[in-house]
């Protein structure tokens, strides 16, 4: 009972500074927020921000992280369950942008460092060696270490112009959309 109790507490805390970011971010850029802002804005005490997070930067990165085991798992039960994988996992990353507009824009910018938007490129390609076939197999094989590229660049180029429009139209036509114009496999 009281591991469940620490997790709520841990939910609720991060919930809490993630909430904060996002409002923080409407006032000023990313790299202008401080831990003493953030743990200010989330009504909680840098001591427990540190708990928590190592930086603004890992908290970025483990929400990164969290999204793309929910895609991967979105991803292989599609697959299981014969469903359209692709409209799956599109849906579920415009639903996750359109959730934290500008938490999806700081780390698809590269404001967020680096390792963001490596992280987005390795996952197009876990997604791409996850697909049930490879639409780019007539692709000549020294060119094949590019398809990944281009996809994550065009998707980061799409979720990009897709929150400067507020984020409309809806996650789940945006999805079809993706799917119809082939941007990914």
């Amino acid at each position: 009972m009281g591991v469940k109790l620490t997790d709520l507490r841990i939910e609720k805390t991060q919930a809490a500074l993630f909430d904060a970011l996002g409002d923080l971010l409407t006032e000023k850029p990313f790299f202008e927020i401080t831990v003493s802002d953030l743990s200010r804005k989330a009504g909680i005490g840098r001591q427990t921000f540190y708990r928590h997070f190592e930086s603004i930067g890992d908290m970025l990165e483990v929400r990164f992280q969290q999204s793309k085991e929910e895609q991967l798992s979105i991803a292989k039960k599609s697959l299981e369950d014969g469903e359209d994988w692709r409209l799956a996992i599109h849906r579920f990353a415009f639903e996750r942008v359109a959730a934290e507009p500008l938490i999806a824009r700081t780390i698809l910018c590269g404001e967020a460092g680096p390792n963001a938007l490596t992280n987005f490129h390795d996952q197009i390609i876990t997604l791409h060696r996850m697909a049930p076939h490879n639409q780019f197999e007539a692709t000549a094989p020294e060119l094949q270490r590019f398809v990944a590229p281009i996809h994550a660049g065009a998707l980061v180029a799409v979720l990009l112009e897709w929150i400067d429009a507020g984020c409309a139209p809806d996650a789940q036509t945006m999805s079809q959309f993706l799917v119809n114009a082939s941007v990914m496999p």
